[in-house]
């Protein structure tokens, strides 16, 4: 399938023809067509080839797309006489062009030479196929069960509103079930248009043409991962109130085990995600857990030295209570931490 798509990508950017009137005249390149008439309508459509991966620690995302631009201008059209369905093949330096910037961009690269098929009537193509990385702010509140929105934020980095609008039937295609990036469910967003306004440029507005893809992160991963290996060391440390309040070293030995290895999850975790200043659900399922197993270790010391003072009793007693009430607060926390 992807094969046929490359295939058929390759045969649009075969151009024929040569170079038309007009072409390389500097105040046509300078100067937008029909300028007395309205805003220039640009329309830009994507077909995303692919998304190869997502990367949460450096929050970009790896793209392979195919770019379709076109609009009028009639300055490029032949003479009545001379049109005979010809297409022409033009250098985009040589006409004008809507001056497009993705704005995300952080290494993006053109496999196709930047040229344009202009027909008989002056309507302008472009195709063009770009691939590599684009950033993303990746909000990691929800963290395993997020879904974040991955946008390709397209402007006209020289042209107003006024001078420039992008077609409302610009429109992103593709095949979501054939991306490769892992751990993810990726869906395509209908596209959003509003404007970009320069902060250094004394308020000046751009026309901004922003496509959304949807990504749902897939948590059963990290469940049998992550969860489900801290709920056993849980109730590793859960243990010690089945044990005899006077058998202190095994009553400790198992609570620090459960704390260091706690601890070592916690690190595996947070070196999966950025430094951010807030707490993701993982976080908070991480520091319940620890804090309900310093919770254990902190009974087995005072059940301990009951048991040692002859408050035998006293000590049974806060174990049966303990082994009870640690299984509710381990419910709690697990509840708020994967339901919010």
């Amino acid at each position: 399938m992807r094969f046929k798509l490359l295939l058929g990508c390759l045969l649009f950017s075969v151009n024929l023809g040569a170079q038309g009137p007009g072409a390389g005249d500097p105040g046509m390149v300078a100067e937008r067509p029909a300028a007395e008439g309205g805003a220039t309508e640009v329309n830009i459509s994507l077909y995303v080839i692919d998304i190869e991966k997502i990367d949460d620690v450096n929050q970009r995302f790896s793209v392979d797309i195919f770019v379709r631009s076109d609009w009028q201008d009639p300055r490029l059209a032949l003479p009545a006489e001379e049109r005979s369905g010809q297409i022409r093949t033009m250098s985009l330096e040589a006409i004008w062009n809507p001056r497009i910037l993705v704005i995300n961009d952080r290494g993006l690269s053109n496999r196709f030479p930047r040229v344009a098929e202009v027909d008989d009537a002056g309507n302008v193509l472009v195709r063009q196929r770009v691939s590599g990385e684009l950033a993303v702010d990746l909000q990691f509140g929800e963290f395993p069960f997020d879904t974040q929105r991955l946008p390709i934020e397209i402007i006209s980095y020289q042209y107003s509103p006024d001078e420039l609008s992008f077609a409302l039937n610009s429109k992103i295609m593709g095949d979501d079930d054939s991306f490769s990036a892992e751990d993810w469910r990726l869906r395509i967003l209908e596209p959003e248009f509003d404007q970009f306004v320069l902060s250094g440029g004394g308020g000046s507005a751009r026309p901004r043409l922003t496509y959304f893809i949807e990504a749902e992160r897939i948590a059963s991963y990290y469940v049998l991962t992550m969860f489900l290996p801290m709920s056993l060391i849980i109730f590793m440390s859960w243990m010690v109130f089945w044990l005899p309040p006077d058998i202190v070293p095994s009553r400790i030995a198992l609570s620090t085990g459960a704390i260091f290895s706690l601890i070592a999850f916690g690190f595996s975790i947070r070196l999966s995600l950025p430094r951010v200043s807030y707490m993701t659900r993982a976080d908070v399922f991480v520091l319940g857990c620890t804090l309900l197993v310093f919770l254990a270790l902190s009974v087995a010391v005072i059940g301990s030295r009951w048991a040692s003072r002859e408050k035998m009793p006293q000590a049974l007693r806060l174990n049966a209570v303990a082994r009870w009430a640690y299984v509710g607060l381990f419910a709690l926390v697990a509840v708020v931490s994967m339901l919010g």
